[in-house]
């Protein structure tokens, strides 16, 4: 995969240590440089969303498989984006005192008491597809994709199908995934962030789906009926291309065109699908983003074997991410396609 093979170098946020306040150091080193003890026979139990979802399900079974072809046990606690059964999840792994517990956090703020409680009984944790609350950075290691620039790249998707439309103004719906973690939080502040460059184009409306394609699809219905008197919506941002699919498919129900060629709404995604790379190619969608399940499993996988041969690694780890827009789909169709 791309964000594996392709490009080790790390990009590493700066983080705040509990014991000097300082800058963490970057974090530059190849995860998959070989460590000093043996993996084999080592435990690991993975708290991570449920495999109902389709990213985690592709995610999850990429880190499950690459752990356990090099010797390492996992158990697998799941939890279908339930808080409550996660922090269940949480309780358990921790009294089970593993070598490495992997969280992919529901609620970053939710597990915090349990992330204390692992540090007081020197169970170390690796927190993956988000980050760290504030104020908690040194209950946990993170291995993560870098959410910020997929937000950009988003928002310059949009910017550039609006400019190929010829439009100064526009209105601009976002479907994001969950307000409750900085997958979607860093990704908002940065889309917005962007978008601010360019005044005359508003986000008008931001929502949260909790991931799932249906709510999309009926919010945006709903918010393209309410423009309908007061201005229209021009462009549309859906956080996964699942997402993003169902906005499109709202806007062909409502009769909306689609598209740069038709003079149409301008969607894009922020990660990508197999459905997000074919409605590119029928420019049905000007752009997305990459943080593929399978690359981003990889990257866990990379690091969590270095921790369990070395018992360290950076505090914060930040996997690269690209843009994708009809000018290289082709490269990345494939990395794109596993889910």
């Amino acid at each position: 995969m791309r964000g594996i093979a392709g490009a080790l170098a790390v990009a590493a946020a700066m983080v705040l240590t509990a014991c000097s306040g300082g800058a963490a150091a970057p974090s530059t080193g190849d995860p998959a440089a070989e460590g000093d003890g043996s993996v084999a026979g080592k435990r690991v139990i993975m708290v991570h969303c449920g495999d109902i979802n389709p990213w985690c399900a592709v995610y999850n079974k990429t880190i499950i498989d690459g752990l356990e072809a090099e010797g390492v046990t996992v158990e697998y606690l799941q939890d279908p984006f339930d808080v409550a059964l996660q922090i269940q999840n949480l309780q358990s792994a921790i009294a089970q005192r593993p070598d490495l517990i992997l969280l992919a956090p529901t609620d970053d703020n939710s597990v915090v008491p349990s992330l204390q409680q692992a540090k007081a009984q020197g169970i170390p944790v690796i927190v993956s597809n988000s980050r760290l609350a504030p104020g908690a950075e040194d209950l946990a290691m993170t291995v993560d994709a870098d959410h910020g620039s997929l937000g950009k790249f988003a928002a310059q998707n949009i910017v550039e199908g609006l400019q190929a439309r010829g439009l100064e103004e526009a209105n601009i719906i976002a479907l994001a995934g969950s307000d409750t973690t900085a997958t979607s939080g860093e990704r908002m502040k940065e889309f917005k962030a962007e978008l601010a460059k360019y005044p005359g184009y508003k986000l008008v409306e931001e929502r949260n789906t909790d991931w799932d394609p249906a709510a999309a699809g009926r919010i945006a219905t709903q918010l393209f009926a309410e423009y309908e008197s007061k201005g229209g919506i021009q462009a549309a941002y859906g956080m996964a291309d699942y997402l993003a699919n169902a906005v499109i498919q709202s806007a062909v129900q409502a009769g909306i065109p689609v598209g740069v060629e038709n003079d149409g709404l301008i969607v894009t995604g922020s990660n990508c699908f197999k459905v997000g790379i074919d409605n590119i190619k029928a420019g049905l969608q000007y752009g997305t983003g990459t943080q593929t399940p399978t690359a981003e499993g990889e990257w866990v996988v990379q690091w969590a074997l270095k921790f369990l041969a070395d018992g360290e690694i950076p505090p914060v780890n930040l996997n690269t991410v690209h843009r994708v827009t009809a000018e290289n789909v082709d490269e990345f169709a494939a990395e794109c396609s596993t889910s």
